[in-house]
């Protein structure tokens, strides 16, 4: 059965569809996770700070991807403070601990 044929289930497709889309949306994120981090690792290694706006862009771009609420915040305080913590992020998102 498609999403499409759940519509006469209004309230039941709904909830699907929005799990269905939060589902893309964190393969999304993963995707460009894995893509961003060893990038912006390179970029420190390779002597750029946060005052660079490229880096400074691709760390935001990079806070953008946790979700909202009590996560986001722990991921920003944990990793997101300085070129030191951004080098402990993990490659794989999915090596990062739920709270983050």
């Amino acid at each position: 059965m498609s999403l499409a044929n759940l519509k006469q289930f209004s309230p039941l497709s709904s909830l699907i569809s929005l799990a269905y889309k939060e589902f893309q949306n964190k393969q999304s994120s993963d995707k460009l996770y894995r893509a961003n981090v060893p990038l912006i690792k390179l970029a420190i290694e390779e002597g750029f700070t946060l005052q660079d706006k490229m880096l400074r862009d691709s760390v935001d771009a990079l806070e953008s991807l946790a979700p909202f609420g009590a996560r986001r915040s722990n991921f920003e305080r944990r990793y997101l403070i300085d070129e030191r913590t951004i080098l402990d992020l993990p490659n794989d998102p999915d090596k990062l601990a739920y709270g983050y």
